[in-house]
Parts: structure tokens; C-alpha cells; sequence
């Protein structure tokens, strides 16, 4: 029994070890590669996978000083041994690892914190939508029902507050009842710079899960009118729930592909939130779980970016559109600013973002980068982010939309049949086909 579970714990070690070199090579994430594992121990793959990728840096710097092969299938062994207590697997990597176990133990200690993963803190955004514009009776709460820890509010956003990287609030009632969002800090910069009055009409592209969404809404305290697009089923749905969970009255969830949407339909928006697909590299976690992304899904990001920074742009009365990624790649970020602007002939401009904040766009990039914000995850303690503001230039222009298009009828057919089957309750102030509240 011994020797058969020495077997079926080095298979598991082999799995682990093919999937961070799968990983390593972009050849997919941790969570989807330890999905379609043939592995029946799919958790155990999981958790080995996730913290040797975690501890690389340090089991990279052991194997390095302690003169042994490197490889993934040592750097799981190693992972099991120093970190978890126990090696369960025969043959002469066992043998030769418990020869140095005191040698590596002390390289352990001499080098985890030097290169340990550092996580960027954890931060709570005080709900306004359920509570009232005075966060202090939150603040209070949250001190009495997470005794020791110790958190403050942020300098640059309103209503966030800053805690330790390893707080748990799975039982504070303030966020399981929706009063407060954990949203990391770069996130919540588009909805600060996009800035919309009270009452103003607002888009966003590529909404789900929706904490940019609530955001704008908390912001323009739940009045007026915020689009909040989503082309995929299961995200639109949890886009849905999540607008309903948090209180947003004045949210619009709209199923479709933001690019097949006809601007001159949504004439009275703008303001838009543009946040598409990227490569994540900027996200702390994902740069654990996800390894390089492939320079050709960068290049074909980049194009789809563009795509929809144009699209953004074309909407006939926006007049203030935000542009960010959570990427740290010039060729998602800078490179496809530069692009838009080329195109567009003067009619938009960039207006320099968060005026205080210290680390700009490259500059070297192209003229005006500075006027971009950049977060840098080991120096801002955030997320990796990029954040880029254009504001359409109407001096001596008429408004580009004086019309307003006529009411189609066929609209009202379709609001009038869809909301008799599903006994959805729609927002009749604006003559569209799939338009609805959350619920």
C-alpha cells in the first residue's frame, strides 16, 4: 500500500510539474489547465500548482544555492518538502532533497521574504447605493466586527479604505449585505476620472462583473442613466445580480456586443467607460497563475482594443470617454492610444488624468503619454493598471447630435412581447429593443 501510494503521489507530482511548465509557456492558466487535468486529485493539482508558482522566486534561489538541477518537478518537490512538511514520493529526488534538509531549510529562511509573492492590499469601497453619503457609521462597524484589524482610508479615491492583504470578511456584514465592495484601488480610478454629473447618461462597454458599473453609479447617486453592456451570457448574468445585490436603481444591463451596437440609437449618452479584454498582466494574482502572455494574443488584443476605443469614440453626443486596461504592456496601453488619436483628426483629445498622481504613460511612447496614468503593482500597491481620458474638442462645432431620432414602432412591439413572456419590468424612457434593469 506504501509503495502503490508513493506511485499514484509521483504521478501527481508529474502532473503538477507539466501543468506550471504549461503555464510558463502561455500555454493556458492555472485554473483551466487543472480543470481539464486527467488528474482525479483535481484540487490537490490545484492548490500544489497555484503555491509552487507562488514560491517560484524562492524555490528558484534554493535550487540555484543549493547546486541542484533545476526543474518544475524538483521545484513541487521542494514546494511539498519546505513548505508543506512532507514529501510523498520515492526514488532519488526524495533521497537527495533529505540529505540537504537542513541546507535547505536554511536557504528557506534566508530567502522567502527576500522573494516571497507580495500581495498589494486588500481594499473595501464603501457602498453609497446602500448606505448614506457619511461613511462613518460603516467605519464603525467595520471596526467592532473585525477586531484587530487595522485599515484607513485611501488619499486619492473617496469612500475606500485600505486593510491588510489577508483580511477575511466572508462574515463582516458589511459586505455580505452589500454595503461595502472589495474593488481594487486602480479599478475604481476610470469611474473617478470619467466623472459624470448627476443625471447624466452613461455607457459601459464591457461591464460584467460590474464594479466600475456600480461605481458610476454611486458616483451620479443613483440618478440618470448608466448602460451597462455585456456580450457573454454568464457574465451578463452575474453583471444582473450583482446591480440588484448592491442597490443601483439607475443601472440599464443591455446583453449584447458593444460593437454591434448602433451608436445613433444611444444619441442621448456622454459618457463611456471603455475597460475591454486585456492580457491581465498588470493583475498581481494572474501573473502567479497565468505566466507571459503569447506576443501574438498581445498583437490580437491590441487590434480588438482599438476596434472598440474607435466604436467608443464614434458615439454621436459623447463628450468624455475613458479608456483602461489592466495591463502592463505598451501595446495595449500607450500604442493603442497613440493609434486612436492618429485617426481621429483633432475632434478628441487626451485631458491629463488625475492630475497629482506621480506615474504617467511612457513618454517615450508618443507626444502627450504623460497626460496617461499608470499603476505599478510593487510601488502604488495596487494592481498593475493604465488609464487614458479623451474629451471631444466642440469649439466652434455644433453639437453632433441637435435631432433626436423618431420613436420606431417596431421597438415597442418588441419591449411590449418580451416583457408579456418574461414579466421583466423595463425602462420605458428610451425606445429600445433589449433594454431591462437588472434583477
Amino acid at each position: 500500500r506504501i509503495q502503490i501510494l508513493f506511485e499514484q503521489m509521483s504521478l501527481l507530482y508529474k502532473e503538477c510539474a507539466r501543468i506550471i511548465d504549461l503555464v510558463q509557456k502561455g500555454k493556458g492558466s492555472v485554473k483551466s489547465l487543472c480543470l481539464n487535468t486527467r488528474n482525479k486529485a483535481k484540487t490537490k493539482v490545484y492548490a500544489i500548482v497555484f503555491n509552487t508558482l507562488k514560491n517560484y522566486k524562492t524555490l528558484q534561489k534554493i535550487a540555484g544555492e543549493a547546486q541542484l538541477e533545476q526543474s518544475s518537478f524538483l521545484f513541487v518537490c521542494l514546494y511539498e518538502l519546505l513548505y508543506r512538511g512532507s514529501l510523498k514520493t520515492g526514488g532519488s529526488v526524495k533521497a537527495t532533497l533529505l540529505q540537504l534538509h537542513d541546507t535547505l531549510v536554511k536557504l528557506k529562511n534566508e530567502y522567502h521574504e527576500e522573494c516571497a509573492f507580495k500581495r498589494p492590499p486588500l481594499y473595501l469601497r464603501i457602498n453609497t447605493l446602500k448606505t448614506s453619503s457619511q461613511p462613518s457609521g460603516v467605519v464603525r462597524e467595520l471596526e467592532l466586527t473585525l477586531p484587530g484589524v487595522t485599515f484607513t482610508g485611501d488619499p486619492h479615491v473617496n469612500f475606500l479604505l485600505r486593510f491588510p492583504p489577508d483580511t477575511n470578511f466572508s462574515t463582516c456584514p458589511v459586505y455580505r449585505e452589500g454595503r461595502g465592495i472589495i474593488q481594487d484601488k486602480a479599478s475604481c480610478l476610470p469611474a473617478v476620472v470619467l466623472a459624470p454629473p448627476a443625471h447624466s447618461v452613461v455607457l459601459d462597454a464591457c461591464a460584467a462583473p460590474g464594479n466600475k458599473t456600480l461605481h458610476l453609479a454611486a458616483l451620479m447617486n443613483n440618478t440618470g442613466q448608466v448602460f451597462a453592456v455585456e456580450k457573454d451570457l454568464h457574465r451578463y448574468r452575474r453583471l444582473q445580480g450583482n446591480v440588484t445585490h448592491y442597490g443601483a436603481r439607475n443601472i440599464t444591463c443591455v446583453h449584447a456586443d458593444f460593437l454591434q451596437l448602433d451608436p445613433k440609437e444611444y444619441h442621448h449618452v456622454t459618457h463611456l467607460l471603455v475597460d475591454p479584454s486585456c492580457s491581465g498582466s498588470g493583475m498581481v494574482t494572474q501573473r502567479v497563475t497565468h505566466g507571459d502572455t503569447p506576443p501574438a494574443r498581445i498583437a490580437a488584443l491590441a487590434n480588438l482594443q482599438v476596434t472598440i476605443l474607435r466604436k467608443a469614440l464614434s458615439f454621436p453626443s459623447a463628450t468624455r470617454v475613458v479608456y483602461s486596461t489592466c495591463s502592463l504592456h505598451e501595446d495595449e496601453n500607450e500604442h493603442v492610444v497613440r493609434k486612436v488619436l492618429e485617426e481621429e483628426k483633432g475632434e478628441w483629445r487626451l485631458e491629463r488624468a488625475l492630475p497629482d498622481w506621480h506615474r504617467r504613460g511612457h513618454p517615450d511612447t508618443f507626444e502627450g503619454a504623460n497626460k496617461c496614468v499608470r499603476c505599478c503593482p510593487e510601488a502604488d500597491q495596487t494592481n498593475g493598471f493604465f488609464l487614458a481620458c479623451f474629451v471631444r474638442d466642440l469649439k466652434g462645432t455644433e453639437h453632433p447630435m441637435k435631432e433626436k431620432p423618431r420613436f420606431k414602432f417596431h421597438n415597442i412591439l418588441s419591449v411590449y412581447h418580451v416583457s408579456q413572456r418574461y414579466k421583466i419590468k423595463y425602462h420605458y424612457k428610451y425606445p429600445y429593443k433589449f433594454h431591462h434593469r437588472g434583477f
